[in-house]
């Protein structure tokens, strides 16, 4: 029996048996790859950011309650000279709720939220400070 001509009908069909493989092969590689590691926390993505990307020392904010209180975590450093505590809240209602534990201290300008990110600041932070860590935000 003789090989059949290949078509152009075949060589699509063959073609697309090939693709469906490959793509097939790279979704099981990927779900293995994601079931045996877990991804960065927003938290962790933004200790790397400070530490790699701005040159900044990160160092656990132990001793502020209301930081201690998110549920996403917290972390202090020093962006040029001035000190600064992020929280890391994980919804709009927690952001409200450490906003709030703050306000009871009246922190002024000091406080900044954006996002789900909570800065208290040691002292008025500038714009270069505040972009520092808006650049790390996540």
């Amino acid at each position: 029996m003789a090989p059949r001509p290949l078509t152009d009908a075949r060589a699509a069909r063959l073609g697309l048996a090939v693709a469906v493989a490959v793509v097939g092969a790279q979704a099981a590689v990927g779900a293995a790859w994601s079931l045996s590691h877990d991804d960065p926390t927003e938290l962790e993505l933004t200790k790397r950011c400070l530490e790699l990307e701005k040159g900044l020392t990160i160092e656990d904010a132990t001793d502020d309650p209301v930081a201690r209180s998110a549920q996403g975590g917290t972390l202090r450093t020093v962006v040029e000279g001035n000190l600064v505590t992020l929280s890391v809240a994980a919804s709009q209602a927690e952001v409200e709720r450490l906003r709030a534990a703050y306000a009871q201290g009246d922190p002024g300008v000091r406080l900044d939220v954006r996002g789900r990110y909570v800065a208290l600041w040691l002292r008025d932070p500038s714009r270069s400070q505040r972009q520092d860590t808006y650049d790390c935000a996540y």
